[in-house]
């Protein structure tokens, strides 16, 4: 699930900081990550159910379920 989300510009590049967490099993801490703008689907919001895919445990790409 989608907790947290804010956009932000680093050097004229749009990123966006996240925070997300594991609905099952409960209890488990939740993550951040900074990704690209282009690795999350548009309009993403927090309180979203998403999938998140992790290379080398680095988010890859965000998408809404």
């Amino acid at each position: 699930m989608l907790q947290q989300l804010r956009a932000i510009e680093v050097h004229g590049a749009a990123f966006y900081d996240i925070v997300f967490r594991v609905v099952e099993p409960a209890g488990v801490q939740p993550e951040t990550a900074r990704i690209g703008g282009e690795m999350i689907y548009p309009n993403a919001q927090a309180g979203d159910r998403i999938m998140v895919e992790k290379i080398a445990n680095v988010v890859a790409r965000v998408e809404k379920l």
